[in-house]
């Protein structure tokens, strides 16, 4: 997409900012999110931040920095944020430099050195450290998806405002004893906000591909989620290219073996339900990835911890993707789980 990214949701600039926790909904929560990849290095950066239950001023962060070889950099941090163009800690800065269109995104600290195997082992992220740092800004390659909007769903158990939206990526990361990498490349973000309640859920399925190209960049989204007792809630995805948007509500992605290695790494998205009949698919291919898990009442850990009776564990793999008509583009796919739940390959 060239020029202007649009706004065919009408989203409101002011909701790319911080949003004021309201004082009588002491479920209520924030989120933002963001992953970086540079394919032609296999290097990039996944950026976590919520406010914390106890004390919503407070803000935690996971940082990680994805190296070849499959190694990471695992980082959680604290802080206050400044102002309200995003969160920050200790290490973190998180800019919306241009509402609906342009982020930029520092961190300079250091990361526990671990791999996606032992993340599924064990929280990470205290133990012996390698400083690294980065500096990336990010420019809209679609509009901002807007969920309720595009579906008018109400009333989820964990997000009542959801929007992601596609990137383009300039920028560099350096890590200690390492020659440094640019992040030049695709990225993409979510921001979520409202109450929060997650003893009911049961996993969900995410995904987001950028098809960079100079005609015009598309960028693929959804999402289907389920409760504990497998039944699924929505199904969900949308498609912009050019200024055109297709949404439709049939969603399936392969499933999840095991969180020590995200197999199956061969994966299918087959998205139908949408301005034809017909079920189109995109093959996706597992690069990277990293572990995390999240505890009631929402608190996010680098690694799954295994003393929780039943953790929400979550995979977010990054991976090349193919679309129908041949394109290439690259991006993630989350798969959560209950632990209780695994193995699950079997689409959803």
């Amino acid at each position: 997409m060239t020029g202007s990214p649009g706004n065919p949701f009408g989203v409101d600039p002011a909701a790319d900012l911080l949003h004021a926790p309201p004082p009588d909904a002491p479920t209520w929560s924030e989120t933002m999110y963001f992953h970086v990849w540079n394919p032609d290095e296999g290097v990039g950066i996944f950026v976590h931040a919520g406010r914390w239950p106890g004390d919503r001023e407070l803000w935690w962060a996971q940082t990680i920095a994805l190296l070849p070889d499959g190694e990471l950099l695992v980082d959680r941090s604290w802080g206050r944020a400044a102002d309200d163009r995003g969160p920050a800690t200790g290490n973190l800065r998180v800019e919306c430099v241009e509402p609906l269109r342009r982020w930029r995104l520092r961190f300079d600290g250091a990361g526990e050195p671990t791999t996606v195997d032992r993340m599924a082992r064990a929280p990470v992220g205290a133990g012996r450290a390698r400083a690294f740092r980065f500096d990336v800004e990010l420019d809209a390659a679609a509009p901002v998806w807007d969920m309720h909007r595009a579906f008018g769903i109400d009333g989820l158990s964990w997000a009542a405002h959801h929007h992601t939206q596609g990137h383009r990526a300039t920028g560099a990361l350096d890590v200690e004893g390492a020659p440094g990498w640019r992040l030049d490349g695709v990225a993409h973000r979510d921001h979520s906000s409202g109450p929060r309640d997650l003893s009911d859920f049961g996993g969900l399925h995410f995904f987001v591909f950028v098809f960079p190209d100079a005609a015009g960049d598309r960028v693929v989204n959804g999402l289907v989620n389920w409760k504990r007792d497998g039944v699924a809630d929505h199904r969900i995805w949308t498609a912009q290219e050019a200024g055109r948007v297709e949404i439709g509500t049939a969603v399936r992605v392969t499933g999840l073996e095991d969180p020590a290695t995200h197999r199956p790494h061969e994966l299918t998205i087959a998205l139908g339900g949408g301005d034809g009949d017909a079920t189109v698919e995109y093959r996706a291919e597992r690069l990277h990835g990293y572990t995390l898990s999240v505890l009631d009442p929402n608190e996010n850990l680098n690694g799954v911890d295994h003393d929780d009776e039943d953790p929400l564990v979550l995979t977010q793999s990054t991976v090349r993707v193919v679309a129908p008509d041949g394109r290439v583009g690259f991006g993630v796919v989350e798969r959560d789980y209950r632990r209780s739940m695994l193995p699950s390959p079997e689409p959803r």
